[in-house]
């Protein structure tokens, strides 16, 4: 303890005036207090005991020491990253995101369509789902502050919000295509789910989301039910049987061979129930060519009625759900024959067509 006069250390801590000028002494510390000398040499008052300083410095660390030991603290020059306090699903997420989620689910997916027993939605679209969902994470990662060499080097105009909208929308129509029983189902439809709920929030919603320029309730009010009900019957149709299965049958005398000897009508192995689980069929609508494409076009349909009034447009492009249904028509006259699948995709054809034409002469007039 020293005198705040002259700077004089008392002797006997109990004194209340100085020894050397007399002015009063600064009262004593409390008993336990741990105090250290100014000059960092003296000695270290506890209780009434001294201590050296290096035996300070091992119970009370310096600034300095108490900055390089706390954990807690960052190095400096490097911004600190906030808590992460989301959902825990997401905690070990590149970039929290439920979109990247979704990315990977999809990932997964297309990995395991490479075995045989796994359903696939083919070289094409796999490609396509790549390389959206590679944009979609890149967008997701650059938003959320976080660099990665596979990503970082992507120009900003290929991130744009119309990326990820049409992404979804392409995953969506896959996954309604994949619908099934089985591992890639469950793995395309939870990919879909978990990318419509993130860039809804982010794409659509908002003053500068898509949903100034989209309004679904026009689908629920006059004609636009007639088309969401023809549309849903095309889709439906593509889950039934479009193409006759061919069997082949024989009988009579066998070639080089007794002609008592005569081949019965047998099952032919496609007709049998166990080489039917493992034999892959190709009859359904969905396993004709273009049939995603086709899907694609008619729910393009459904989002041009779903277009507000306000928004500018070419006047040519009222006419394009006509031309969608004609080329629905001529698809299905090429690939379907007189079955129960195409006959219900002309009747949800005819039903697009009528609330297509009658929009496009009614808005004319």
């Amino acid at each position: 303890m020293r005198c705040k006069q002259c700077g004089e250390g008392a002797r006997d801590e109990t004194l209340r005036y100085c020894e050397n000028c007399g002015a009063k002494m600064p009262p004593p510390p409390p008993p336990g207090a741990i105090r250290r000398t100014t000059t960092g040499v003296g000695a270290l008052t506890t209780t009434g005991r001294t201590r050296s300083t290096a035996a300070a410095r091992a119970v009370v660390p310096t600034a300095d020491e108490a900055e390089d030991t706390d954990p807690g603290l960052h190095t400096p020059g490097r911004p600190k990253a906030p808590p992460y306090d989301g959902p825990v699903w997401l905690a070990h997420v590149p970039g929290h995101s439920p979109s990247v989620a979704g990315v990977g689910l999809l990932g997964v997916g297309l990995v395991l369509s490479i075995l045989p027993f796994f359903a696939g939605v083919g070289p094409f679209w796999s490609l396509v789902v790549v390389l959206g969902g590679w944009l979609v994470t890149a967008r997701e990662l650059r938003d959320a502050g976080e660099r990665h060499p596979l990503v970082d080097w992507v120009p900003d105009s290929l991130l744009r919000p119309v990326v990820p909208a049409l992404f979804v929308g392409v995953v969506a129509a896959l996954a309604l295509r994949m619908l099934g029983i089985g591992v890639t189902p469950l793995l395309w439809l939870g990919g879909a789910a978990l990318l419509g709920y993130d860039q809804y929030r982010k794409v659509y919603v908002g003053q500068n989301g898509w949903s100034r320029l989209f309004e679904p309730r026009v689908l629920l009010r006059g004609l636009g039910p007639v088309a969401l009900g023809g549309v849903a019957l095309c889709l439906l149709s593509l889950f039934l049987t479009w193409v006759p299965m061919v069997t082949a049958r024989s009988s009579g005398p066998v070639p080089e061979a007794p002609p008592e000897l005569r081949v019965v009508d047998a099952p032919t192995p496609s007709e049998d129930f166990v080489y039917g689980l493992i034999e892959e069929s190709y009859d359904k609508g969905w396993d004709q060519s273009f049939s995603v494409a086709m899907e694609l076009l008619l729910l393009g349909v459904l989002g041009l009625m779903a277009l507000r009034p306000e928004v500018p447009r070419p006047d040519w492009l009222r006419f394009a759900p006509i031309g969608v249904v004609v080329l629905g028509l001529v698809w299905m006259l090429v690939h379907g024959g007189l079955l129960l699948g195409p006959v219900l995709f002309l009747v949800g054809l005819a039903a697009t067509g009528f609330a297509s034409v009658y929009g496009a002469f009614a808005r004319e007039a």
